[in-house]
C-alpha cells in the first residue's frame, strides 16, 4: 500500500507541475500579447483539438499504424539477427560493423533515398521506422546473450547440452530483461521514425498535420498534433513496460544495461 501511495504522490506532483506550467504559458501569451500564429495559448490548442478532433484522430490512426508495423518489423529482424550472431560468431564479425555504421548515419539523411527507392506511402514509412528502431534491440539482445553466468554455461556443458538447448533454456531466458530494455528504447525511436517519414513525403499522419499547420499559420493545430504524438509515445512506452513487468523475471529498475541510440 505504501508503494501505491508513493506512486500516487509522484503522479500528483507531476500533474501539479504540468498544470502550473500550463497556467504560466497561458498567462505569458495573454499578458505579453504574443501573436497566436507564433505561440498559441493552451486554451487555443484545446479549442482547436475540440473543433477538429475527428481529423486529428484520423491522422493519428495512420501514424500509429506505421509505428506498430515498423516496430514489429524492427523487432523481428533484430531478434533474428541477434540469434544468428550468437550462434555463429563469424556472422557477428561480418554484420555488426555494418549495423554500427548504419546507426552512425542520421536517418534524416537516408530517408530521402528510401522514399526514392520505395516511393511515398506506407512501405517507406515502415522501412524508416524499422531502420531507426532495430539497433537498440540488437545491441541489448546481444548483451543479454553474452552476459550469461559462466558457471551456468559450465553446468550445461557438463551435461552435454546441445547448442539449441543451451540457447532456449539458458541464453534466451537470461537475456529477457536485456531484450525488454532494448524494446522500450525502440518504442520512442519508432515514434521518431514515423514522424521523420511523414515529414519528408506523406499526405496523412501526425507529422504531415504538424507541417500543414505550420505552413498555414495554424500553430494551434500543430501544437494539438504534437501533444497527441507525445501521448501516443508515452502510451506505447507504458504499454511495453507493462508487458515487461508481466513477462520479465527482472524489474525494469534492475536492468544491467540501457543503450541509447
Amino acid at each position: 500500500m505504501s508503494a501505491l501511495r508513493r506512486w500516487a504522490a509522484g503522479q500528483g506532483a507531476a500533474v501539479l507541475t504540468l498544470l502550473a506550467l500550463l497556467l504560466l504559458w497561458e498567462a505569458a501569451v495573454v499578458g505579453l500579447d504574443i501573436q497566436r500564429f507564433l505561440l498559441p495559448a493552451p486554451s487555443d490548442v484545446v479549442a482547436e483539438f475540440i473543433k477538429d478532433y475527428r481529423m486529428i484522430f484520423g491522422h493519428a490512426v495512420q501514424t500509429v499504424w506505421g509505428i506498430l508495423a515498423g516496430y514489429i518489423a524492427a523487432v523481428v529482424f533484430a531478434l533474428a539477427a541477434s540469434m544468428a550472431m550468437i550462434r555463429w560468431p563469424l556472422v557477428e564479425r561480418m554484420v555488426m560493423p555494418i549495423f554500427v555504421a548504419s546507426q552512425s548515419v542520421p536517418k534524416i539523411a537516408i530517408a530521402p533515398l528510401i522514399l526514392l527507392w520505395i516511393g511515398a506511402g506506407a512501405g517507406s514509412k515502415i522501412l524508416v521506422v524499422a531502420s531507426i528502431a532495430f539497433f537498440p534491440v540488437v545491441i541489448n539482445t546481444m548483451a543479454g546473450f553474452k552476459q550469461v553466468d559462466q558457471g551456468l554455461m559450465d553446468v550445461f556443458r557438463s551435461v552435454d547440452a546441445t547448442s539449441r538447448q543451451t540457447f532456449l533454456r539458458l541464453r534466451l531466458p537470461y537475456a529477457v530483461p536485456y531484450i525488454f530494455a532494448g524494446l522500450r528504447i525502440a518504442t520512442t525511436l519508432a515514434v521518431l521514425g514515423a514522424i521523420v517519414a511523414e515529414w519528408l513525403a506523406a499526405t496523412d499522419g501526425i507529422g504531415y498535420l504538424v507541417l500543414s499547420g505550420s505552413f498555414n499559420f495554424n500553430t494551434a493545430r500543430s501544437f494539438a498534433a504534437i501533444i497527441l504524438l507525445a501521448v501516443i509515445g508515452m502510451s506505447f512506452f507504458g504499454a511495453m513496460g507493462a508487458v515487461e513487468r508481466a513477462l520479465s523475471w527482472r524489474r525494469p529498475s534492475e536492468e544491467a544495461t540501457r543503450v541509447q541510440a
